[in-house]
């Protein structure tokens, strides 16, 4: 895979500086770069982010995920359930889970880690799971949403699609389905 590299005037752009500092740095040893045949400097992505956190400086989030790892977030209030699809999620290799028991920890999550995948409970403690899918989707409507209740019915059903989701389960649901739909929308295949 090759690797992301930017100019001095994409680190300025993206780290709200002059591109006359972005080359100081780099001519003071402090920021790793290279010259193209055209004379050009470029900063890989590792060296940027390796450079930002060393310095104690925020790293963009175009540079968080450079390890290119889908992100499934799981959004679940019943602790006994929650650590249950999360055992069930060690099947699979290659992503980053991250969990959230209420609407606005996944809120949170959504905004600073933007994960690919959701599985969102709708009935949580504070913010109803229909508002919340509402927001992951105005965040980014790539993002997919596998909605899933114990309260089942053709007005959930409904409203939980009309407010985004791709998919709809009803617990207890059997693993194989959730995974399908994981494969389906990210590719990814649990390991048995």
């Amino acid at each position: 895979m090759r690797t992301k590299t930017y100019s001095t005037f994409d680190i300025a752009r993206m780290l709200e500086v002059v591109p006359g500092t972005v080359a100081n740095w780099i001519d003071a040893g402090k920021l790793k770069a290279f010259n193209t045949l055209g004379g050009h400097r470029r900063v890989s992505q590792d060296d940027l982010r390796a450079f930002l956190k060393k310095n104690g400086m925020p790293v963009p989030e175009v540079l968080e995920n450079i390890s290119g790892k889908k992100k499934v977030l799981i959004v679940e209030d019943d602790e006994k359930f929650l650590n249950l699809i999360i055992k069930a999620f060690k099947t699979f290799k290659d992503f980053e889970l991250l969990t959230a028991t209420d609407g606005f920890q996944a809120g949170q999550l959504v905004e600073g880690r933007r994960p690919d995948l959701v599985v969102l409970d709708i009935m949580l403690p504070d913010i109803n799971g229909f508002k919340v899918c509402e927001l992951i989707k105005a965040k980014n409507k790539n993002t997919k949403v596998i909605a899933m209740t114990g309260y089942d019915s053709v007005d959930i059903k409904k409203k939980i699609l009309a407010a985004g989701a791709d998919a709809y389960l009803i617990k207890p649901f059997q693993f194989k389905t959730l995974f399908g739909h994981i494969d389906e929308f990210l590719g990814l295949k649990a390991d048995r």
